[in-house]
């Protein structure tokens, strides 16, 4: 019993690895950036629309992108030191600014979330349909 529980477990991590490199890969190709870039950018939008979406909403997004965790887990932090008053000031960013700060700390620009963002709507509409992906545009400022 043991080995098949182990089995099941290494199966679904597996599937989960590879689902999200799915998207991973999709944004180094499409985009010519690193993984740590694709991870934290996506991460940096999907936190994004984690402020703008409701819960439920969120939560429905979250089923359709693997391993939603981790990409916002991704997300570098914002800010220096906590003692700075620069650092408190970055931490403390939200919306749009945030997702830029994001960017610009994994060494991309503006430019870049331009392209990142049409890119994960189309993959939340392949992944979870178009009312959610409607949802998650509109969430992170699209239309």
């Amino acid at each position: 019993m043991k080995r098949i529980l182990v089995l099941v477990a290494l199966f679904a991590g597996t599937y989960i690895a590879n689902a999200q490199s799915d998207l991973v890969g999709m944004l180094t190709k499409e985009m010519g950036i690193s993984q740590s870039q694709a991870e934290g950018g996506a991460g940096a939008l999907f936190g994004l629309a984690k402020e703008g979406m409701s819960a439920p909403d969120f939560s429905s997004l979250s089923k359709a992108i693997p391993d939603m965790s981790g990409l916002l887990g991704a997300v570098p932090s914002l800010g220096g030191g906590k003692t700075s008053m620069l650092g408190k000031a970055a931490q403390s960013l939200t919306g749009m600014p945030a997702v830029t700060a994001a960017f610009e700390k994994l060494g991309m620009n503006q430019t870049h979330v331009a392209l990142m963002t049409p890119l994960l709507v189309g993959y939340v509409e392949d992944k979870g349909g178009k009312a959610l992906s409607s949802l998650f545009s509109k969430s992170i400022g699209g239309k």
